[in-house]
């Protein structure tokens, strides 16, 4: 098991978001023998994808150096670090209607989110949660926020930074993600994730999943689940929350990515990531990247991965 702090990135929007901005045009994802690697801040967890207005970029959140770095997705040219809260450990995308991107990041130890424009990194505003903002999920109206020592998230409105409500979960609440209807999290503490209404925030149900769920996603029609002490991850039905699968993968599975096809999955103690079949969970292939892998993303032809122990990000 990796020494590396257990923490979470709640990036699984970005396809999305990146489909809009360009038309929701994809190329099929291809990998590479050698993987781009390109070093950001100190303690890079989350990532997210967006377009600025001309460009693709990759954002990543660096814990430790407070801040986030812009990356350019076509080579990985640094585009500029911003600085945000403290301890800044997830950060996603939103859009508005007339297209035009924000960056929101989670600083974990200031109890805020950050704001920011997408074109030039400019801070739009700093908005409160609860304790510990972990993971973040865009609904594509609203932030959700997973506060991991206040056991609850926290909805904001994304166009003003509105809170919206704060509503109680599980323990530790880690990564949360959007089905397209309803938010599902992961309560580390607990072993179980609970899915939400989108529209209010009740809760819908609470499922039993692996040791110390870490990270969810929804993809293929499912909701998966990391579990970072399992080793494994859990594949839930979406209206039930019934398991249906549990699939062997590294150890301390910590991320999620979906490039419609298949499901990648980085493994924080194995320094890997691993592309898993959507229908039947098999591994089909291994990618090793730097020691202590968190948060990935797709952009649209390619999977970023950023390795908290080397302070770099790959793009595969």
């Amino acid at each position: 098991m990796s020494s590396n702090s257990v923490r979470t990135a709640r990036l699984w929007s970005a396809p999305l978001l990146v489909a809009l901005a360009l038309g929701g045009a994809f190329a099929q994802t291809t990998a590479q023998t050698q993987p781009l690697t390109v070093a950001v801040g100190s303690g890079p967890e989350g990532l997210t994808v967006a377009f600025d207005g001309t460009t693709l970029t990759v954002w990543v959140a660096n814990q430790f150096s407070n801040s986030v770095t812009k990356l350019r997705a076509s080579d990985g040219s640094n585009l500029g670090t911003f600085p945000v809260g403290n301890h800044p450990v997830a950060v996603i995308a939103s859009i508005a209607v007339s297209g035009s991107m924000s960056i929101w990041v989670a600083n974990n130890k200031s109890d805020t989110v950050t704001k920011l424009r997408a074109s030039d990194g400019v801070v739009l505003g700093a908005f409160p949660t609860g304790q510990g903002p972990q993971g973040l999920a865009f609904d594509g109206q609203n932030i959700w926020v997973t506060n991991e020592r206040g056991s609850s998230v926290t909805k904001l409105r994304a166009s003003d930074g509105a809170n919206l409500g704060t509503f109680p979960v599980g323990t530790r609440p880690v990564g949360v993600a959007f089905d397209g209807s309803n938010i599902w999290v992961a309560n580390q503490l607990s072993n179980t994730v609970t899915k939400l209404s989108a529209s209010d925030g009740r809760t819908l149900g609470n499922f039993p999943v692996g040791k110390g769920p870490f990270a969810v996603a929804a993809a293929g029609g499912y909701i998966w689940v990391a579990n970072f002490f399992s080793k494994n991850v859990t594949k839930l039905s979406p209206t039930a929350g019934t398991a249906v699968g549990t699939y062997v993968v590294g150890d301390g599975p910590a991320g999620f990515a979906t490039d419609g096809t298949y499901l990648w999955v980085s493994n924080n103690g194995s320094s890997n990531v691993m592309k898993l079949d959507l229908g039947t969970g098999s591994v089909l292939s291994t990618v090793a990247v730097g020691r202590g892998p968190f948060g990935v993303t797709f952009d649209g032809a390619h999977i970023w991965v950023v390795s908290f122990g080397t302070n770099t990000v790959s793009r595969l």
